[in-house]
C-alpha cells in the first residue's frame, strides 16, 4: 500500500500543493515550522479523518483562508492498494456568517472515489502508522491517549469497530446525562435500565476487539523490543475498565485480559451487571465508573510498569517497538504493508536503534520521513532515497541536499 499523490488546498501552511510520489523511501527535510509535519498530518488525516496533532479541525485551515467569505481547506490523497487505487478527499468548510476560527461552525465533507460518505467510512480504506517524538508521552501519560492509540489502529482494520465506538460514546453520553439529572433532581433509578443495556451492548465488542488486537500486536512487540533493548522483555497489558474485584465471572474476565475468545453476549452481561452494581455510586458521582471508556494499556518491561517507573529511554524504546509491531499487525490484516510516516524520530534515537529503524524502512513498500538534518543519515541511505526540501509551505525535489555530491 502506498501513496501515489497528495493534493492540499489551504491546509495548515500550504496554500496549494500537488505532490506525486512513488513506492519507496522519501525524505522531506527543512527547518523548523516550514511544513514538514503538516505533510504527514495531511496524509494521516485523509486516511483516518483524524489529526495526530490536534482535536480541533479549525486549526487545519490556512490562516490566510479566514479572510475569505467562506474559508475552507481540502486534502486529497490517492492510495494504491493491491485491489486498486482509492481516492480519499476531505474538505472543511467554515460557515456561520463572519469568518472567524473562534465562532465559525465547520462542515466536514468526505468523498471516497468521488462519492460522498461519512467520515467513519474512511476507516479501512488505507492503513498508516505515524511515528512522532511525542509518542513517548503516550507511555506515561493519561489513559485516554493510550485508548486513542488503540482505537485508531483497530479502526483502520475494522470500520465496524469505528461505528460501534461512536455508538457507544453516544449511549454513554446519554447515560451520564441521566445520571446527572438523577443526582440533581432524584427520580427512579430504573430509568437507567435502557441505557445500561445499550452501553453494555456496544461496549462489549469494543473491549473484545481491543483485547484481541493488543494480544496480536504484543507478539510482534516482544520480539522487536528484545532486539532494540538488548534482550529486555516487553509485555503489553490490557486492562479493561471493569474492576476485577467487583466483577462476576472472573474466568471470563481473565480470558478477555489475555485476548482469548469470549462471547460478546457473555461479556455484555458481565458489563451490564457491573453497571447495575455501580449504579448508586454512579448517581452520586453523576458519571459512569466502569466500561471501555476506562480501559487502559500498560507497558511492562522486565516486570516493571515503565509508564510509572521507567526512564525516558525505556519509554521511547517501548513505544517504538509498539509502533513497529502495529505496522506488522496491520500488514498481516491487510496483506500488504501500511504506509509509514515518521516525523523527526531519528534525532530522538541512538545509533543502534536508528540503524534498526532504517532497515525496517527499506523493507517497507513506502515510508515518508522528515528531518531538519539530512546528515543524521548515512551517505548511502541519503543517496538511495527520494529527497524533497520544504520551506514556508513550498515543496521542491532536491537531488543534492546538504552533505551529498
Amino acid at each position: 500500500m502506498w501513496l501515489r499523490s497528495l493534493s492540499m488546498t489551504q491546509f495548515r501552511n500550504y496554500a496549494r500543493l500537488e505532490w506525486r510520489l512513488e513506492p519507496r523511501v522519501i525524505m522531506v527535510y527543512g527547518g523548523n515550522a516550514q511544513g514538514k509535519t503538516n505533510l504527514l498530518e495531511a496524509i494521516a488525516y485523509a486516511a483516518t479523518g483524524h489529526s495526530f496533532r490536534t482535536g480541533s479541525d479549525r486549526e487545519l485551515i490556512h490562516w490566510a483562508a479566514w479572510r475569505d467569505p467562506m474559508p475552507f481547506a481540502r486534502v486529497i490523497a490517492e492510495f494504491v492498494r493491491q485491489d486498486g487505487p482509492v481516492r480519499l478527499e476531505i474538505a472543511l468548510v467554515a460557515e456561520g456568517g463572519t469568518p472567524s476560527p473562534e465562532i465559525a461552525s465547520l462542515r466536514k465533507q468526505v468523498r471516497i472515489n468521488g462519492v460522498p460518505h461519512r467520515a467513519l467510512d474512511l476507516f479501512g480504506q488505507a492503513a498508516v502508522v505515524v511515528f512522532t517524538p511525542q509518542d513517548v508521552e503516550v507511555v506515561g501519560g493519561p489513559p485516554a491517549e493510550r485508548r486513542r492509540l488503540m482505537d485508531l489502529l483497530i479502526a483502520q482494520t475494522s470500520p465496524a469497530f469505528a461505528r460501534t465506538l461512536a455508538a457507544y460514546q453516544r449511549a454513554l453520553a446519554q447515560r451520564n446525562a441521566l445520571l446527572r439529572r438523577l443526582q440533581e433532581e432524584g427520580g427512579d433509578p430504573g430509568q437507567l435500565d435502557l441505557w445500561d443495556e445499550s452501553v453494555a451492548r456496544y461496549g462489549a465488542p469494543l473491549m473484545g476487539q481491543r483485547a484481541r488486537a493488543l494480544h496480536a500486536i504484543a507478539g510482534y512487540a516482544e520480539e522487536i523490543h528484545r532486539t532494540l533493548s538488548g534482550g529486555e522483555p516487553l509485555m503489553l497489558r490490557y486492562i479493561p475498565g471493569l474492576d476485577p474485584a467487583q466483577v462476576e465471572g472472573q474466568m471470563a474476565l481473565d480470558a478477555l485480559l489475555w485476548g482469548q475468545g469470549l462471547a460478546e453476549a457473555e461479556l455484555a452481561e458481565i458489563f451490564r451487571k457491573a453497571l447495575l452494581r455501580e449504579r448508586a455510586a454512579d448517581i452520586r458521582r453523576g458519571s459512569t465508573r466502569v466500561g471501555p471508556h476506562r480501559d487502559d494499556l500498560r507497558f511492562i518491561v522486565d516486570g516493571v510498569d515503565i509508564g510509572l517507573y521507567g526512564s525516558r529511554g525505556q519509554q521511547r524504546t517501548a513505544i517504538l517497538a509498539f509502533k513497529l509491531a502495529a505496522a506488522r499487525w496491520l500488514a498481516s490484516v491487510f496483506r500488504e504493508s501500511p504506509l509509514l510516516l515518521l516525523d523527526e524520530v531519528m534525532a530522538e534515537l541512538d545509533e543502534e536503534r536508528r540503524r534498526y529503524l532504517l532497515r525496517v524502512l527499506e523493507d517497507a513498500e513506502q515510508a515518508i520521513l522528515t528531518t531538519t538534518d539530512p546528515m543524521l543519515f548515512a551517505p548511502d541511505f541519503r543517496e538511495r532515497v527520494r529527497r524533497f526540501h520544504v520551506q514556508a509551505g513550498f515543496l521542491r525535489e532536491d537531488p543534492d541536499p546538504p552533505g551529498i555530491g
